[in-house]
């Protein structure tokens, strides 16, 4: 994890959300089975880990 982000993937390289931008507005949309709850679990963990309320 990135000092000032969380982790949310890669593409050619990590990207990070940055925390300053974490309370924008999201969307996460896919079809079933694509990992939508997975992504939105992974991320609840990272702003928690993060120490994001």
């Amino acid at each position: 994890m990135a000092d000032n982000g969380v982790l949310i993937g890669f593409s050619g390289q990590p990207e990070h959300l940055l925390l300053h931008r974490a309370n924008r507005h999201g969307l996460v949309a896919g079809a079933t089975g694509t990992g939508k709850t997975v992504t939105l679990q992974i991320l609840a963990q990272g702003l928690s880990d993060a120490g994001v309320p």
